[in-house]
């Protein structure tokens, strides 16, 4: 018998995907990473490389992101 909460939580998302840039890339298996409001913070994975744009979720990168323009809109 498999627990139901479990299950339930294999339904979710770990959190909200976020469009970075990676800016360095350390030896350790962690990145550096530019948000979009210019901080920069620490998040594990080194798969993508230094000036690109990756996605991140749940404090890691989980893939490398496409370089398109992005615009901000103020309402």
């Amino acid at each position: 018998m498999s627990n139901p909460w479990v299950k339930f939580q294999a339904l979710i998302a770990p959190g909200p995907k976020q469009i970075v840039e990676v800016s360095s890339v350390g030896a350790d298996g962690t990145s550096i990473v530019i948000v979009r409001g210019g901080n920069s913070i620490r998040v594990n994975g080194d798969t993508v490389p230094v000036g690109s744009k990756a996605i991140i979720q749940g404090g890691k990168i989980i893939g490398k992101a496409p370089d398109l323009p992005a615009q901000t809109v103020e309402i």
